[in-house]
């Protein structure tokens, strides 16, 4: 399997936003879609470090580069919760909700969710 580099939080936010969008992206168009007030230099830094990682094609058109997502957002979102999970809870899913239900942030709507998601998945 590929191994997917782990992204800082400033390039997640920046795949968030390209992964909100149709592909392709261009640089203004996540500076304008950010959330923070960042500078256009600093965007095309992320940019630029997303593609090393290989996040991200780069594709040149004229004076515009247009960038596209090489990772989807699910399968990004899987290896990081396993990942998170094996991390901090020792690989127990069930350590991981303890903990949230400990520090008070499990709501009900969110246990009813679990066990609906639970029940839809035979278990």
């Amino acid at each position: 399997m590929q191994e997917i580099k782990r992204l800082s939080d400033a390039e997640l936010e920046v795949m968030q936003i390209i992964w909100a969008h149709s592909p392709p992206i261009t640089a203004a168009d996540v500076q304008q879609n950010a959330a923070k007030d960042w500078k256009a230099t600093s965007v095309l830094t992320f940019l630029s470090r997303l593609c090393e990682k290989g996040f991200l094609r780069c594709e040149k058109e004229g004076r515009q580069n247009f960038y596209t997502p090489l990772i989807g957002r699910d399968a990004y979102l899987q290896r990081e919760s396993a990942s998170f999970v094996r991390r901090l809870c020792g690989g127990s899913v069930k350590n991981l909700v303890a903990s949230l239900s400990d520090a008070g942030e499990l709501t009900d709507s969110d246990i009813d969710e679990l066990r609906a998601f639970l029940d839809a998945q035979g278990r």
